[in-house]
């Protein structure tokens, strides 16, 4: 299946190529079209990189860590009784935040990132949110 999805492509191309140069007035016309609907297209993929990285640069996750570390600053300062168990599972999230403003951090500083490193960042953010949400149901729970 994935010979033929790449064969259709190639002849397509090959297609359009040929229409382009060596084809009549309406061919031309049409390869022109489909040419600079992919120039359209690519632009746009472009721009939305562009704007990530700028959202990204402008501090996009920053915010989101300084309010899970803000919470955890409230947790410990508000619950001295904790368990041992508790504390520890609290120490290991502020690590894992620290962990990742580090490495957002340096991924700012190196400058655009490819899109599997971001997704895998944003898979990170997205466990540390879910383990800080598990912590915070169980004091929750052991307040009751």
């Amino acid at each position: 299946m994935r010979n033929l999805l790449k064969l259709v492509f190639f002849a397509a191309i090959g297609l359009i190529s040929y229409n382009y140069y060596y084809g009549n007035e309406v061919e031309k016309a049409r390869s022109e079209k489909v040419i600079d609907g992919v120039k359209d297209v690519f632009g746009a993929v472009k721009d939305l990189a562009v704007a990530e990285k700028e959202k990204f640069d402008a501090g996009k996750y920053d915010t989101a860590l300084e309010k899970i570390g803000n919470v955890f600053k409230d947790v410990k300062e508000r619950s001295a009784d904790l368990s041992e168990d508790l504390k520890d599972r609290l120490a290991n999230l502020e690590d894992e935040k620290e962990t990742l403003k580090e490495k957002i951090a340096e991924k700012k500083e190196e400058g655009l990132w490819t899109e599997e490193e971001k997704e895998k960042t944003q898979q990170e953010f997205r466990d540390l949110i879910e383990k800080s949400e598990d912590l915070f149901k169980e004091l929750k729970e052991g307040e009751e």
